[in-house]
């Protein structure tokens, strides 16, 4: 209902006000608008923030994930480009040349600008990041580096770093282009993530006939970073430590690692990948992210668990119990773990390890215990109350069905582990595998289109990428 004045109240006369006054009124109002933004601010900034966690809906400890990343796909605009890190001040790592204009949501079809090219669909995770590569533009920066550059991969490695990333080679690989483009992207980018880089080379001949084959295979700028050991070293290590059973490298490859961090004390982690393992995206960040989201879950660990800083052993493909026929099983180790309910198993092509975990696999040597490596550390982790980290990363397929899905249900964690499942079901195979039916096409087509600047692939890490001419 409209009310009039009353009559006491007359209309206000508006005074003539001279320019003077004016801009002070101008001033003021625009004082009091600016602080009272800050104010707003400051209470945004402050107060908690949950929203980009959501709840497990069945979960029975009500535990927070991180919610799947964004699905709008929009190029990167000049602004969001401020946020790329600082490259090197002699070095500038690899960008993308275009940002997702050939992904899209939907149906999941993530990669086109290839005529009668296979159409990859994202079957896990989508990509949390907006960057989408060219072959050119990923490893264009390796191609003829400068020899400042050179000497850089050379004295890559610091007393600095309590971190490294070691290559698992062969003495018969290769060394060719693609592989030695690749191998300078790890050092670099893992490089700036302050890690250490080795190359650790499987080879049983002779010291002298190693180093004949050193500087016969492996590019100069590698041989500071390369070390050899030979399968009599494996097993002289390990008879010093205890009464533990040797089969072969390859059953028993992570003997190597736990040599090797035994004997150099300045590292508290280590990653691990097989000569096999690729990434389309640049490692620096893909190792940011992995210790971004760890840390995020950290934050909200449950009352009764205790995750260090750094988780003991990341994995890249879900730890799960072995199947009934898993053609792996060893008799005795079956008996020495307390039968198959307490085994734990996951795909090592790559894998973190802490210094704690390695601390606790020699224990066990020492015991007499030592298994098949894919289930010798997830098993220890998990019946050692260590924290188990499985990063869930996009995986591609030319159908829209995984190789396989697992359930993360709360009784196969450790009692440490992250109480978080990205999906109900986490996807499993197609680009990371033991088997390269997808990894080896998704990598193929995407070398062959590399002179097609309207074909990029999204961040992936992609194992098996088999050949020699990769290699």
């Amino acid at each position: 209902m409209h009310m009039s004045l009353p009559a006491k109240f007359p209309p206000p006369v508006t005074a003539k006000r001279t320019p003077i006054n004016r801009l002070r009124n101008i001033i003021t109002i625009a004082a009091g608008t600016f602080f009272i933004l800050v104010f707003f601010l400051a209470i945004k900034f402050y107060l908690p923030n949950t929203s980009g966690f959501i709840a497990t809906k069945d979960s029975p400890t009500a535990a927070v994930v991180p919610e799947p990343p964004q699905k709008n796909f929009e190029p990167i605009t000049e602004e969001d480009k401020s946020t790329v890190p600082p490259v090197f001040s002699i070095f500038s790592p690899p960008t993308p040349e275009i940002e997702r204009p050939c992904i899209r949501d939907g149906d999941n079809i993530l990669i086109t600008g290839v005529e009668n090219g296979t159409k990859w669909h994202s079957v896990g995770r989508p990509p949390g990041r907006k960057d989408c590569w060219s072959y050119t533009s990923r490893f264009k920066p390796y191609t003829s580096p400068s020899q400042e550059v050179l000497d850089l991969i050379s004295n890559n490695n610091k007393p600095t770093n309590n971190r490294a990333l070691i290559v698992r080679l062969a003495v018969g690989h290769p060394w060719k282009k693609e592989f030695n483009l690749h191998a300078r992207s790890v050092v670099l980018e893992a490089g700036a993530a302050n890690y250490d880089v080795i190359f650790l080379v499987h080879s049983d001949l002779k010291l002298a006939e190693r180093r004949k084959w050193m500087k016969e295979h492996v590019p100069r700028e590698f041989r500071n970073l390369t070390k050899t050991f030979s399968t009599k070293d494996v097993k002289n290590w390990l008879k010093s430590i205890g009464p533990a059973p040797f089969k072969n490298i390859m059953e028993h490859n992570h003997l190597a690692l736990q040599m090797f961090v035994t004997k150099n004390t300045q590292y508290d982690f280590i990653y691990s990948i097989e000569s096999d393992v690729r990434l389309i995206g640049r490692w620096d960040e893909f190792l940011n992210d992995i210790d971004e989201e760890y840390k995020s879950h950290r934050e909200r660990q449950g009352s009764d668990q205790d995750m260090p800083e750094t988780p003991d052993l990341v994995t890249f493909e879900a730890q799960k119990r072995p199947g009934e026929n898993w053609l792996w099983f060893d008799d005795k180790c079956l008996e020495d773990f307390g039968g198959r309910e307490d085994l734990r198993t996951s795909i090592g092509p790559m894998w973190g390890w802490s210094r704690r975990l390695i601390e606790k696999l020699n224990e066990y040597n020492a015991n007499g215990v030592n298994c098949y490596y894919e289930y010798f550390a997830p098993t220890i982790a998990y019946k050692e109350a260590l924290t188990t980290f499985f990063y869930q990363h996009p995986l591609y397929c030319s159908n829209k069905s995984p190789s396989g899905r697992h359930s993360l249900k709360l009784e196969e964690l450790g009692k440490n582990d992250p109480r978080t499942v990205q999906y109900d079901k986490v996807a499993t195979g197609c680009t990371y595998f033991f088997v390269n039916p997808h990894s080896q096409p998704f990598w193929d087509q995407w070398y062959k289109a590399r002179d097609n600047p309207d074909s990029c692939w999204p961040t992936a890490l992609v194992h098996p990428v088999k050949g020699e001419f990769y290699n």
